[in-house]
């Protein structure tokens, strides 16, 4: 697999992958509006597991933490310092779907605003495996 494998893609492309029976998708659907609710501006990418670490550490870095349960504390690119289980209140959140391959799948980031989306798409080709995995 390439160091760079990200995907732009969308809810949709998601759904057509058909990797979830039509009851989960059911129920990913309902969960996906709540999200969209308070986060209501979305980008759904493809990527590899440290493709979404690295995009997640460049959301905190830029949005500050992600809302809810703290996963940047023991990601492959830690962003926050506390050990111990711990939640943020924040403008941006993610949600991973499904995996298509090893280690790469779909994964959604929501944002409180729209610049903040807009700011994320820009960044979205300089997304890669990062400096821990480094390119051969």
């Amino acid at each position: 697999m390439s160091h760079e494998t990200v995907i732009l893609s969308s809810f949709e492309e998601y759904l057509a992958e058909g990797g979830d029976s039509l009851e989960v998708q059911a129920e990913i659907k309902s969960a996906r509006i709540e999200r969209l609710a308070r986060f209501p501006y979305a980008v759904m990418l493809q990527v590899s597991y440290p493709e979404l670490d690295f995009a997640n550490r460049w959301c905190w870095q830029h949005f500050g933490p992600s809302d809810g349960e703290c996963r940047q504390r023991d990601s492959q690119y830690r962003a926050c310092d506390q050990t111990e289980p711990h939640s943020h209140s924040g403008t941006w959140v993610c949600e991973w779907f499904e995996k298509t391959d090893y280690d790469f799948g779909f994964n959604e980031w929501y944002f409180a605003n729209e610049d903040n989306r807009e700011r994320f798409l820009g960044s979205v080709d300089k997304i890669n495996w990062g400096e821990s995995f480094p390119k051969p």
